[in-house]
């Protein structure tokens, strides 16, 4: 993916419900609501992301070894999405990226080539994590 246009249209077409597409698409790229587009991420995960493509979710994600195995089989580099500027469009390996979205008090998406993975919010208590997949 050469662009974040294209890295964006990508994570909106392939794992966003359908019914939350367009409205996201326009938050994504507009500069003044690209704040809160990706602020949804923080609380509502659940109901964005397209169940048919989630092949795991759990609060402690980083910490299941199929997950450590299917990062440690990804080494590309991927997007990343955030309300934190200071990594929000940055480009980095797979491995490096969860270790930043799981220290990150931010929603952290995750994009790489055929899959993504999605860290709400930290908050008091849980917080959801997904990996989704084509």
């Amino acid at each position: 993916m050469n662009s974040e246009y294209q890295t964006e249209e990508y994570f909106v077409s392939i794992y966003i419900k359908k019914a939350h597409r367009e409205r996201l698409r326009h938050e994504l790229t507009s500069e003044k609501k690209r704040s809160r587009g990706l602020s949804r991420f923080a609380h509502q995960s659940g109901e964005l992301l397209n169940p048919a493509r989630i092949r795991m979710k759990d609060d402690n994600l980083e910490n299941r070894n199929t997950f450590r195995e299917f990062v440690m089989a990804h080494p590309e580099v991927c997007a990343i999405l955030s309300e934190d500027p200071a990594i929000d469009g940055k480009r980095m390996p797979f491995n490096e990226a969860v270790s930043i979205a799981a220290f990150s008090p931010d929603a952290v998406i995750i994009i790489g080539d055929s899959f993504c993975a999605v860290f709400a919010e930290a908050e008091k208590g849980g917080r959801e994590k997904y990996l989704l997949a084509e």
